[in-house]
């Protein structure tokens, strides 16, 4: 049998995991919906990021469009992303926990 820890975010309030399929800094975790798979982390710090740019609002990025003229192809700019500040939000309110996932392969030592 074949282990794996990843770590997930919970939400205490709630009890809520942070979904996969969503972004994450969008993600509300009052906000009513059904069942989602929990996102997966494969290092403990990565999902402690993540935990701290949720708590800072959601971020977003501007895309712009620009041109020098007709005879130029015009091209696509990305602007540097900023959080947008939602007031609810604490970091306090999100705990990381370690998830270890079992793989059996099939073979006689499963």
């Amino acid at each position: 049998m074949k282990k794996q820890t990843y770590y997930v975010i919970r939400h205490k309030p709630t009890g809520r995991l942070l979904p996969a399929r969503v972004l994450a800094t969008h993600y509300d975790f009052d906000s009513p919906n059904c069942v989602l798979e929990p996102r997966l982390f494969n290092s403990e710090r990565a999902a402690k990021n993540c935990a701290t740019f949720w708590a800072q609002g959601v971020w977003v990025q501007k895309l712009v469009k620009e041109s020098e003229g007709w005879e130029y192809r015009s091209y696509m700019i990305r602007d540097l992303p900023s959080p947008r500040l939602v007031s609810d939000r604490k970091r306090e309110d999100l705990e990381v926990l370690a998830v270890v996932l079992s793989i059996k392969t099939g073979e006689k030592n499963d």
